[in-house]
């Protein structure tokens, strides 16, 4: 059962990531972008959770502040991703895998073994060999230095607490909440976003704008695999779950590349795919 909801994930991540360079492929216009994917996301698991909806205060302030990270780093990635080299960012950020695993094992008493210590050095491996060729290309220093690390530093801090958000919900209330959860989550992010691109957007642009499916698609496959990792938070221990996610979206995104947007894969990507599958099958021996 886990292993099907592990390929769920992974499927929805990597869609979602697809849908979002469908639609930059055809507009800038990132704030109707966020609104349309977070306003998908909120109305699915609203409905999701109408017929069995449960008021439940902890899980209200577990979703609003997820909401809150969650809007905190798709914010400070965007402007991370505007003043740095795409593949320098996107490989630090991947690294906030390290914020879940170091919680588990200080404060969540999991312990790794010898083969599971093993694989995340894979999963390094891999992180890192999926972007070298385009560090060696992309090589320039920031136009704002200073400003795109704190970007990379906001970016890193909220990904890695959402993990650990999600796990401790599970662990409290196990099984129990998960569409109330994304539900209040996705609530925050709709009306920060919708705000904003009321406020940014003049109503004909918002018209005028194309590929807004592509929003939706991305919202629904956001919300998704939220919701999938939040029911296995529940059933895996964080310092397999989250590198495991870690390591299947690098290779769901190189593979997706080459057969999707027909990217050609260099030395450095079969490694990376190799590397990869390694670390999961070390993380779940």
């Amino acid at each position: 059962m886990a292993f099907v909801i592990y390929i769920f994930i992974i499927l929805s991540t990597v869609t979602q990531s697809a849908s979002t360079k469908m639609f930059n492929r055809q507009s800038s216009q990132s704030a109707i972008f966020n609104a349309l994917k977070s306003l998908s996301a909120f109305v699915l698991f609203m409905l999701m959770s109408i017929p069995n909806f449960t008021f439940h205060y902890s899980t209200v302030i577990f979703g609003i502040l997820y909401g809150l990270l969650m809007c905190l780093s798709m914010y400070s990635g965007y402007r991370a991703l505007c003043l740095g080299p795409m593949a320098l960012t996107s490989m630090l950020v991947a690294f906030s895998v390290i914020i879940p695993l170091i919680y588990s094992l200080t404060f969540g008493n999991e312990t790794l073994k010898a083969l599971q210590c093993m694989a995340f050095v894979f999963l390094l491996a891999a992180i890192i060999l999926a972007n070298y060729d385009k560090l060696k290309v992309n090589s320039e220093k920031p136009k704002s230095y200073g400003l795109w690390l704190l970007f990379i530093a906001l970016t890193f801090i909220s990904n890695g607490i959402c993990s650990i958000l999600q796990k401790e919900h599970q662990l409290a209330y196990p099984g129990l909440y998960s569409r109330e959860f994304i539900m209040f989550a996705m609530l925050i992010c709709s009306l920060i976003f919708t705000l904003t691109a009321i406020i940014k957007i003049p109503l004909k642009d918002v018209k005028s704008t194309r590929g807004k499916r592509f929003g939706i698609i991305s919202g629904v496959t956001n919300a998704l695999a939220n919701f999938l990792t939040l029911i296995l938070a529940g059933m895996e221990n964080a310092s397999v779950l989250f590198p495991i996610i870690s390591a299947g979206t690098i290779l769901g995104a190189l593979l997706c590349g080459k057969f999707v947007f027909k990217e050609k894969l260099k030395p450095n990507h079969y490694l990376a795919l190799a590397a990869g599958i390694i670390a999961v099958v070390f993380l779940k021996l």
